[in-house]
């Protein structure tokens, strides 16, 4: 029997800030209805967990509430992000132990017939506290055996190609991503499910089939970030064939509030418009 995975992304919540609660209020019923075999939430589960532990509280019993047996990866806004980007909140030991007191793991590895699923938190991997991401990650390649592997992250691996060499806040970065494709090697993963970029996008470049799930909270309008794919709210579904077969479909909800995070600075501030 298929294993039907629902990919939950962006949701951003906070109960001290609640614009996005309605949108997660909707979704969850759509995902119960859905009784989904296992839940993975791709990062930015919190509005800021990364300096608000109520935050990341919060968003925890959110998840948690639909019932499903489901597995989470910390996003830039749970635990801070790559400090070579030179943000305000670096990732760093104390917002990880944050994370990791609600949470647990950063990472995680789980076997399903026919498939070995990785969860990996991109915040750390160029960060000191990525060292442990690394050696499980390297152990979980080389004991795979003939399992297909699946990568859940926040971050996407590229914008486009994975030879790009721009730094820039939206995909992980150049040399962690080296770092990454060396290990696995010629056992690449079939597909690579990704959030971060509030836009959806299933793409193939380079040989690697990326996913990018919708965000659950907002969308970053156009006046503040090229449009790469569809800019719209919802959750992934991906189904896992014992076989090593997969299907892929994007879930739209009906009456999720397309909320522009540009138009709305007291969530985060003045957006720098594009050029």
């Amino acid at each position: 029997m298929p294993l039907r995975i629902a990919q939950l992304s962006d949701a951003h919540l906070s109960a001290r800030f609640p614009r996005f609660e309605r949108n997660f209020d909707l979704l969850a019923e759509a995902v119960r209805e859905a009784r989904p075999g296992l839940m993975i939430a791709t990062g930015d589960l919190s509005l800021d967990g990364a300096d608000e532990e109520e935050d990341l509280r919060h968003a925890f019993e959110r998840h948690a509430a639909l019932g499903a047996e489901w597995l989470a990866l910390p996003g830039n806004h749970d635990v801070g992000d790559e400090p070579l980007l030179g943000g305000r909140q670096p990732v760093n030991a104390t917002r990880v132990a944050r994370w990791r007191g609600v949470f647990g793991a950063q990472g995680w590895v789980r076997d399903v017939p026919g498939w070995r699923l990785i969860g990996l938190d991109t915040q750390c991997l160029a960060a000191p506290e990525g060292e442990a991401q690394w050696a499980m990650l390297e152990e979980a390649i080389a004991t795979a055996g003939a399992r297909r592997l699946a990568l859940f992250q926040h971050k996407p691996l590229t914008e486009q190609r994975l030879d790009d060499t721009a730094v820039n806040y939206w995909p992980v970065l150049p040399e962690p991503r080296t770092r990454l494709m060396a290990l696995f090697g010629a056992h690449r993963p079939a597909f690579v499910a990704s959030g971060h970029v509030h836009q959806h996008r299933i793409n193939r470049q380079d040989g690697l089939l990326q996913i990018w799930a919708p965000p659950i909270g907002f969308i970053v309008g156009d006046a503040w970030q090229k449009p790469l794919g569809s800019k719209l709210l919802g959750w992934m579904e991906h189904v896992l064939h014992e076989d090593g077969g997969a299907e892929h479909h994007l879930r739209l909800v009906d009456g999720l509030e397309l909320h522009d995070i540009g138009t709305i600075p007291e969530a985060y501030g003045n957006l720098r418009p594009l050029e």
